[in-house]
């Protein structure tokens, strides 16, 4: 083994390197207990981070009934709205609430957008549920998963 440690090579736009693009690799989390036919309406916020732009380039999400062990080939798919807004600007990224397997993947197959999304540093996204088309007795837990990455204000990260 070589006691020097060298640098890793220079980067592309191939690679997340922190250390000299101040860019790497992020995930933000939000999740929601409860949602169900009684208590349809829900809302939770990311607040993103001051040191850096965000970049979101998938959505995925895990649901689960009532707490509920399941298995891979028996994910639940809640029929629950989702309405994704950038409180930063005001927009809301759909004309609304789109249900939740319709535009969001499983942890294997996220949804993948076009192009990324660039939200601000100390922006807030705002997920507002509607679980109106629920069957009665049914109540969800779900986790929502925005994949990502961060370009770091310089000086900042």
């Amino acid at each position: 083994m070589n006691a020097s440690v060298t640098q890793a090579p220079a980067p592309t736009d191939q690679v997340f390197d922190p250390n000299r693009t101040n860019t790497d690799y992020f995930w933000y989390a939000t999740d929601v207990a409860g949602i169900s036919s009684a208590a349809p309406n829900a809302t939770t916020l990311i607040n993103l981070d001051a040191d850096s732009y965000f970049y979101a380039v998938a959505l995925t999400f895990m649901a689960n009934i009532a707490g509920a062990a399941y298995t891979e080939s028996a994910v639940p798919q809640p029929l629950v709205k989702v309405l994704i807004t950038d409180t930063a600007n005001g927009k809301a990224l759909s004309s609304a609430g789109l249900l939740i397997p319709a535009f969001m993947g499983d942890g294997k197959r996220p949804y993948r957008f076009v192009k990324p999304r660039v939200f601000k540093p100390n922006g807030t996204i705002q997920f507002s549920y509607d679980g109106s088309l629920l069957a009665a007795g049914t109540t969800y837990g779900i986790e929502i998963i925005v994949h990502g990455f961060k370009r770091y204000i310089q000086g900042a990260g």
